[in-house]
């Protein structure tokens, strides 16, 4: 589905459905998971190795110890010595440490649901909760979660090192098309010299960030972009508003300078376009028109032409939702159409009315193709408020040298704020998104349509209302219909993702999708029943942390993209996992395998395209092999799930498999070795599975209104510290780490770097959606039998212990 298509298809599908549907429609025709559970509660202390769980820790080594006492005087102190130094378990050699026990709330919300995550159990990473549950022999729960935090670390870690390889051929592509421009500008008539004069100041800005130099001649756009703040400020010879908060820093390009400066660099040969067309004025259009045709010539005169196309197929590998590439016209693109006809040379050679004549021809071939018809609202536009009109505002057709690429979530944020939502043929004021809303038409997630109906039907507070659930509504975004444009979106996606029927993993190849368009496709699984008949897995609260998952690793996938997407020593002794247990989802751990697969012959792409450099201290080409070793751990995931899912026994080598997520237990007693297959999916070393990683991204913004009363605000999602969770599947109690969630709102112009939102975290909450049903609150009140002391209360360490 191309561009066009897709905007043709939702406006299609939005005369469908009409304009008139409402939130009542909405739950009705995407109704919530049925649960297959009965209203009586789990009989926990029936459940096998809840006894395990609900131990307090410093009784269990006191009876731990006269058991070995005990052992001591009936076989000896030679015999305690030998089973000590043994590389086997036995059950004289469990060491218990942490405290797992349940608060009164965690224990009520397990037996209703048989799912509980407590926020009270943070660790700092996935490794750290796989590792504690392996030191104190648990059961454990592979997680979907732990498993995507993985693989978002080592795609992130790959891009960095992709990224340091793609800075030097940015350079080249630049320096020298800004040499050719400032060589045809010596020649060139008045009128193309002012067109040739703005596009040297464009490559001159984009080189002076690159290189993080100041430019001594755009001193007020440089204090402009400098400020960090949306200012009026001129581009190609027009006035226009820039948001230059877009060019601060985020996500894992504050680790370098080197990373600052592409970041920025990038951010401006890929938000600062050329709107040749729908704009406001058509002397602009064709003026901005010209400044393309000049750019593309110069790069075609520089032998840059094939270096643009080489790093914009790479990133479109990596980033471009249905295969898109860039939500406007390309550099090569807009090439094909003027440098074989010589249409360039022409437009720049001729006079005044012939001149002109040719860019109007250009125009409108360029508009009749559709080439450069933007779908996501990516500046700050003006609005049209003409009052009882019906007509969404449209986007100017837009060139950009490296342009954002078009990515779904951020098509569905552009549909569904004003001005174009529309309902009963008005355009109402929503201008704040949310990440429910593309949990429910990106990941198919019908639980998400129950809160979405809820907030729609919401009203602002009373200023005396003590309603603690009014604390929730966002104004703006809450107590605002936007049924119809919610369903076009979901039918529109569903239709072009066409995976309803994944009862079974998938056999097709991947071909040429992009990972992004892969890790959607991996997350829309979890939305499907699981074929594992368990009731824990059948209900509207399983669906809820289903999203959660979702959303935290769609958060994740926008962080690692965000410059792309247009907007532990201790000791210890021999331990293992009893038992343990995977999420039932064959489907995800087979996508998630392909995308892997996929990934490494992207790796192998820009190894060979780029060169590889293993003496500056990176090599690309390591990717293969990380991301190989990624998918045949999958493979074994999927197996394993299959057979749980029929409740068929384990194989030998399976059953070591799960005993052996964060340590093989052949080893004994010592430093945590990182020797299981969970710390080898992650790139670089396996010891950066126990780094911490809380995360932010902004991903929508709200410009300013003062006709609807809008102070303006930036959408930000973010992912903390993992927890704990626990699940009781088939009256067997299991352990397993888990996302945290963010979703919220900071002034305009304030953008979050992750160091920004981690000295912020403590005061951020989590969604309501997720404490009224999976999540528990951080209080350490109510432990679960009322005889412990105060001083017995379950005590979660903090820290680290992965050394």
């Amino acid at each position: 589905m191309g561009g066009g298509d897709v905007g043709s298809a939702f406006d299609a599908a939005l005369a469908r459905t009409g304009t008139s549907l409402t939130s009542r429609d909405l739950v009705a025709m995407y109704p919530s998971q049925p649960s297959l559970v009965d209203n009586s509660p789990i009989d926990l202390e029936r459940c096998k190795s809840f006894d395990l769980f609900n131990a307090d820790p410093a009784k269990a080594r006191d009876e731990m110890e006269k058991k070995r006492e005990d052992a001591q005087k009936l076989h000896g102190a030679e015999f305690i010595r030998q089973l000590k130094r043994s590389k086997h378990h036995h059950p004289l050699k469990k060491n218990r440490q942490f405290d797992f026990r349940l608060t009164q709330e965690e224990r009520s919300t397990l037996a209703a649901t048989g799912v509980v995550a407590s926020q009270r159990m943070q660790a700092e990473s996935f490794a750290e909760i796989y590792y504690r549950l392996y030191t104190d022999d648990l059961p454990v729960y592979v997680t979907t979660d732990s498993i995507l935090h993985a693989w978002h670390r080592s795609f992130d870690a790959f891009l960095v090192e992709l990224e340091l390889f793609l800075s030097p051929l940015l350079d080249k592509i630049v320096s020298s098309t800004l040499y050719q421009c400032k060589t045809l500008l010596s020649k060139a008539d008045p009128h193309v010299a002012v067109a040739m004069k703005d596009v040297d100041n464009f490559l001159t800005v984009g080189l002076s960030l690159l290189r993080g130099e100041t430019p001594s001649n755009l001193t007020s756009l440089w204090t402009a972009l400098g400020a960090e703040k949306t200012a009026d400020v001129e581009m190609f010879s027009s006035k226009r508003t820039i948001d230059f908060s877009l060019f601060k820093p985020r996500g894992h390009f504050t680790k370098s300078e080197a990373l600052k400066n592409y970041f920025r660099a990038m951010m401006w040969l890929g938000t600062i376009d050329f709107r040749i067309a729908g704009g406001e004025n058509q002397q602009d259009d064709l003026h901005q028109l010209l400044c393309a045709v000049v750019l593309v010539q110069c790069l075609q005169e520089s032998d840059s032409l094939s270096d643009i196309e080489r790093a914009d197929s790479l990133i479109s590998c990596l980033v471009a939702d249905g295969n898109l590439g860039a939500d406007s016209l390309s550099a090569n693109e807009l090439a094909k159409l003027v440098i074989p006809t010589n249409i360039a040379s022409s437009i720049l050679s001729k006079l005044g009315p012939d001149r002109e004549t040719l860019l109007l021809d250009l125009q409108q071939q360029i508009v009749q193709k559709g080439l450069g018809t933007q779908l996501i609202t990516g500046h700050p536009l003006v609005e049209d408020a003409t009052a009882g009109t019906t007509t969404p505002t449209t986007r100017p057709t837009s060139f950009a040298l490296l342009g954002q690429r078009f990515v779904w979530s951020s098509f569905i944020f552009t549909r569904l704020v004003y001005d174009q939502v529309l309902q009963d043929d008005t355009k109402p004021a929503r201008r704040i998104p949310s990440a429910v809303d593309v949990a429910f038409a990106l990941f198919g997630n019908n639980e998400a349509a129950t809160e979405i109906a809820r907030r729609m039907e919401e009203h602002a507070p009373e200023p005396d209302d003590t309603n603690c659930d009014g604390k929730e509504f966002v104004p703006h975004r809450d107590g605002i219909q936007f049924a119809s444009n919610l369903i076009a979106l979901r039918q529109v996606i569903d239709e072009e993702f066409n995976d309803d029927d994944d009862s079974k993993p998938r056999t097709t190849a991947t071909g040429n999708s992009s990972i992004s368009s892969l890790w959607l496709q991996a997350l829309r699984a979890l939305s499907r029943p699981s074929p594992n008949s368990a009731s824990t897995f059948h209900t509207s609260t399983w669906q809820r942390r289903q999203m959660n998952t979702q959303i935290a690793s769609f958060t994740q996938l926008r962080h690692d993209t965000v410059l792309y997407a247009k907007q532990s020593y201790m000791r210890r002794m021999l331990c293992e996992y009893p038992y343990g247990m995977v999420d039932p989802y064959p489907v995800f751990w087979n996508l998630i395998g392909k995308m892997a697969m996929r990934m490494k012959d992207i790796a192998t792409q820009a190894s060979n395209t780029l060169g590889d450099s293993s003496s500056r201290g990176y090599s690309i080409a390591k990717g293969y092999q990380v991301f190989k070793t990624f998918a045949s751990t999958m493979e074994t995931i999927e197996e394993i799930a299959l057979l749980q899912t029929s409740n068929e026994e384990l194989s030998y080598e399976q059953v070591r498999f799960m005993k052996s997520v964060m340590e093989k237990s052949s080893f004994g007693s010592g430093e945590t070795k990182y020797n299981g297959w969970y710390p080898q999916l992650f790139y670089g070393s396996p010891k950066n599975a126990g780094n911490r990683d809380v995360l932010v991204v902004d991903v929508h913004t709200d410009i300013p209104s003062v006709e609807h009363g809008d102070p303006g605000s930036i959408l930000h999602l973010g992912v903390g510290d993992p927890i704990v969770a626990f699940f009781v599947v088939n009256e067997v109690m299991y352990a397993g780490p888990v996302f945290t969630s963010y979703e919220f709102l900071t002034p305009v112009d304030k953008r979050l770097s992750d160091e920004d939102f981690q000295a912020e975290l403590s005061t951020v909450r989590a969604s309501g959606w997720a404490q009224r049903s999976y999540l528990c609150n951080s209080n350490n009140d109510n432990v679960a039998e009322t005889e412990i002391s105060v001083q017995d209360l379950p005590h979660w360490e903090r820290k680290s212990f992965l050394y």
